[in-house]
């Protein structure tokens, strides 16, 4: 006699709550999925967020965050009255997965680094180095299934913003359809707005570069090196090394890290 038992599609959602927009993952019975980045004004729209989600409701939610606890709890209400689920907060560690922070209190490793480790390292175990070009810039490096440690330096869009709010008549600038007419065709920027766009995205570029370079030659290795974050695309062209642009590296440490469980 066979029973016939109707089980409830597990459906996963990995949410990756960014400063300025929220990364999301969907894995169910036929595989993972990214989803790709939304904004929080229409996360708050229930059809928007159902619209993006392609009709399909979570059974499980899990997220990753750098928001303020006010926003993150904003997050977490809006969650709860459309699922009826209450999220899981998924956070640094000090070893998972075959994988050891570097960090001497691993508290103090941000949760959004510790996942892109392990997206990182679930995607290669060679010697790698992931840069996450976000706010905040961060990189770090992975040797031997241990981290070595990183930086952390204002992002483009930090950088830009500073000059804006700090320099007289100067005005933020963001890299649009509006200001591409302005890019100058040689290298040298001949406008204040290109000026800032231009020499933001080298700054950042060189100082990557030279990090890069001296990680190889102290450690004797060329490491891998994977980009990602909002500017990830703008930042990859100016690599010296070969490097991959993995917009999904945080979602998919999630990822890794509930199978383990």
């Amino acid at each position: 006699m066979t029973c016939n038992v109707d089980k409830k599609m597990m459906v996963k959602l990995f949410l990756d709550l960014g400063n300025t927009r929220i990364k999301a993952a969907l894995e169910d019975d036929s595989g993972y999925q990214y989803l790709g980045p939304i904004s929080m004004t229409d996360f708050s729209d229930p059809d928007l967020l159902d619209e993006f989600l392609d009709s399909l409701r979570p059974t499980a939610v899990f997220m990753s965050s750098v928001l303020s606890a006010n926003d993150l709890d904003r997050v977490k209400s809006i969650i709860q009255q459309t699922y009826k689920l209450f999220p899981v907060m998924l956070t640094s560690q000090k070893s998972c997965c075959g994988l050891t922070t570097g960090y001497d209190d691993f508290n103090q490793l941000g949760d959004d680094r510790w996942m892109a480790l392990q997206g990182l390292y679930s995607k290669t175990t060679d010697p790698s180095i992931v840069i996450d070009a976000g706010t905040a810039m961060t990189i770090d490096a992975i040797l031997e299934g241990q981290h070595l440690g990183g930086f952390i330096v204002p992002g483009l869009n930090s950088l830009r913003a500073s000059l804006g709010s700090d320099t007289a008549n100067l005005t933020i600038v963001e890299e649009s359809s509006s200001t591409s007419d302005k890019v100058p065709k040689g290298l040298l920027a001949t406008n204040t707005q290109s000026a800032i766009l231009g020499g933001s995205l080298y700054m950042t570029a060189s100082f990557c570069n030279h990090l890069i370079a001296d990680l190889n030659q102290q450690v004797g290795i060329q490491f891998k090196v994977y980009i990602t974050g909002g500017n990830a695309d703008k930042l990859n062209g100016l690599i010296d090394l070969p490097s991959e642009v993995v917009p999904d590296l945080v979602l998919l440490g999630m990822k890794k890290i509930v199978e383990s469980v």
